[in-house]
């Protein structure tokens, strides 16, 4: 961390209630609410001389404020300034604290209408009116979800495919639920981006009058927000395609109580036989028609990765807060431990393959990608059974080899450079045995109860159809490139230098 110095105010200006000195003592004191500080000084002289210039810092314009600044550490006035900082008695003088706020309301504001814009362009009349009926309902279930505090009761539980059949449908509720966790800003955009989209009169006054909006500028990342409300929209015309029925699915087995192994390894078999009823990713269809070619197809899933690597480690934060036994908070500590900072591995591919840091910065993932680590971290908040046996959604089913990635790789190969760097996030996981992670922690779960094996078994086949469907994502988006660019802003076409 970097450490504070005084020289960082931009407009600083002394504040003190008084400075006291009675001409005859070397002692000058600063009086400041209840606290008195008393300054000693060779002499009278001097701690008069010091009282009027110290007396000057009340003016922000005072030259002895650069003085103060250009003084080498160690001398008197460094040594002054210090102690002026450290006992709380600079005050920044530049404070545009309620045009901040106002900036942020209006960029919000522009975000919301850009939003609208851009996803219902071009969308025939009969969709747009679905779409509204489903922002209206989705807005009253908000409104419910905060008067109850219920959210994942059993009746209610989104990630269940008979409480909700549409699959954009479940996946917002999750994100309302993640966003009233993790980001109450985003939260207050939402419901209003959800009554634009319903065509309903705003009578709450607006986002200028929300309590979250006003409670504090700069404390929420309004790039996430603006992802966040992209998500939101993309999600809501989705809802309203004829592909938005949740993907059929195997029965869930007769349960009984059981031990964490064995029910890891029913959910295993239930993840297989899933997986081989809904046959071949499109993704997987799209690079195998390139015939070895390369493409943009091929960048798109480690552009996408990377906006995924980069927030990894919050899958696994909420963990380290659960008092879980304790060869459990070691394994999470240590999972923790191993994935921070993979993200650089994903951007040095990605500068492989053409594409800059600063693109990287700028482009907005794509939905799906994105809200597949919001429903990963809600689930390890609200349920840690569930969130371990989600590690197998994320690294793989144990024994399966990393299919995607070696064929991925066998495609780029004619990319030297590509070629080089590509390997070794997978050949880390693989040297880390991430893929045995939900084996080695369901082992130490003496047992499962089988109300939580059927809670835990529809989150998986929930994750499990994200995860399909945001794969399916990158072949829409990439596929169709002759020439790559990155998602940007509202939907806009962003160089891969940025």
């Amino acid at each position: 961390m970097e450490l504070w110095t005084f020289h960082r105010y931009q407009q600083p200006r002394l504040c003190v209630d008084a400075i006291d000195h009675d001409g005859s003592s070397p002692i000058l004191s600063l009086r400041s609410g209840k606290q008195t500080y008393r300054l000693a000084f060779d002499d009278a002289a001097a701690a008069a001389q010091i009282s009027a210039e110290i007396a000057s810092l009340n003016d922000s314009d005072s030259p002895l404020w650069t003085t103060l600044r250009d003084s080498p550490p160690g001398s008197g006035w460094h040594t002054l300034g210090t102690f002026l900082d450290t006992h709380s008695l600079i005050h920044e003088a530049h404070d545009g604290a309620a045009e901040r706020l106002a900036l942020q309301a209006k960029r919000i504001e522009d975000c919301i209408e850009g939003t609208v814009a851009a996803v219902l362009e071009g969308l025939p009349a009969d969709r747009q009116a679905l779409v509204a009926a489903h922002a209206a309902a989705l807005r009253r279930e908000l409104d419910a979800t905060a008067e109850t505090a219920r959210f994942f009761d059993a009746d209610r539980d989104p990630f269940d495919a008979r409480v909700q059949p549409n699959f954009f449908l479940g996946l917002l509720t999750i994100e309302f639920e993640y966003f009233r966790r993790s980001s109450p800003l985003t939260l207050a955009a939402v419901d209003s981006l959800l009554g634009r989209f319903a065509g309903e009169s705003d009578n709450r006054g607006g986002l200028g009058t929300s309590p979250i909006l006003s409670e504090a500028c700069g404390l929420y990342d309004l790039r996430d927000l603006e992802a966040h409300l992209w998500l939101v929209g993309r999600c809501l015309v989705s809802s309203a395609s004829e592909h938005a029925a949740r993907f059929p699915t195997p029965g869930i087995p007769v349960l009984s109580v059981s031990s964490g192994l064995e029910f890891m390894r029913q959910t295993e078999i239930l993840t297989r036989e899933t997986l081989v009823n809904w046959g071949e990713n499109p993704y997987v269809t799209a690079l195998e028609a390139l015939n070895d070619s390369y493409s943009p197809l091929i960048a798109g899933p480690f552009i996408e990765q990377y906006h995924v690597t980069r927030r990894f480690v919050e899958i696994v934060a909420p963990l380290l807060s659960k008092r879980l036994s304790v060869p459990l908070r070691k394994m999470m500590f240590r999972y923790f431990g191993e994935e921070v900072g993979h993200e650089e591995l994903e951007s040095t591919t990605c500068e492989a393959m053409g594409v800059s840091q600063c693109a990287l910065d700028q482009a907005l993932p794509l939905p799906l990608h994105f809200a597949f680590v919001d429903a990963l971290t809600l689930v390890a908040q609200v349920d840690p059974i569930a969130s371990f046996a989600a590690i197998m959604v994320i690294e793989g089913i144990f024994g399966e080899p990393p299919k995607m990635s070696l064929r991925l790789a066998a495609v780029a190969r004619k990319n030297p450079a590509f070629r080089e760097i590509s390997g070794d996030h997978d050949e880390l996981n693989e040297t880390l045995n991430h893929n045995s992670i939900a084996r080695d922690a369901f082992e130490h779960i003496a047992a499962v109860s089988p109300a939580a094996q059927r809670r835990v078994m529809h989150r998986i086949l929930f994750l499990l159809e994200l995860n399909h469907r945001a794969w399916q994502g990158i072949a829409e988006f990439y596929g169709r490139q002759n020439e790559l660019w990155l998602p940007g802003s509202l939907g806009r076409r962003l160089a891969p230098q940025g």
